[in-house]
């Protein structure tokens, strides 16, 4: 055991630093700006992009707010170019003892619809396959734009969003503004 004792002293001074990670973010017009780097690479590794609803459009009623939109890229390349890799578009309801109980997610859907391209449509607590598809579809081909929409059964639109995706070289500027911070 005395033995081991040396070799676990210096595994755990060792292991902080062979797996050192910084977060660090920027905020600015195009929303927040989150890079990810570890301890071995010159720039981002991954980006987080909280993308900023476009001011005065989009509605929202009494049981659901605008919509949100999340989108993860990895770092593709020494130009530090962004690929999709993630999306969450985020439904935020509110039941009210004086308004009533908001519709269930499941008795709504979500639409989003990047400009230029087909709507994706999926039931509002079943996201997974829709973001994915989502994904997919900006991996495919970059729009300037993005509205997302929260639908009932009727058809009635509950929410709405619109995100102006065309801020996406200055995203990665902000990227490596934040990863300056970490030192890189």
């Amino acid at each position: 055991m005395r033995l081991a004792a040396p070799f676990m002293l210096w595994l755990a001074a060792a292991a902080p630093a062979a797996g050192q990670v910084c977060e660090a973010s920027i905020s600015g017009k195009p929303g927040e700006v989150i890079a990810t780097l570890d301890s071995g690479a010159r720039g981002p590794v991954s980006v987080m992009w909280s993308v900023e609803r476009r001011e005065g459009v989009g509605e929202e009623t009494d049981h659901f707010a605008r919509p949100g939109l999340m989108l993860d890229f990895s770092v593709a390349g020494g130009d530090g170019g962004l690929v999709p890799s993630r999306a969450v578009v985020s439904v935020t309801r509110y039941s009210d003892p004086e308004l009533g109980r908001a519709p269930e997610m499941s008795e709504v859907s979500v639409r989003a619809a990047p400009k230029g391209s087909g709507v994706i449509v999926w039931i509002g607590n079943e996201p997974a396959k829709g973001e994915a598809a989502l994904v997919k579809r900006l991996k495919e081909v970059w729009p300037d734009e993005l509205a997302v929409e929260v639908v009932a059964a009727g058809g009635d639109v509950l929410a709405g969003s619109v995100f102006d995706l065309s801020v996406l070289p200055d995203v990665q500027t902000m990227a490596r503004q934040a990863a300056a911070k970490c030192g890189r």
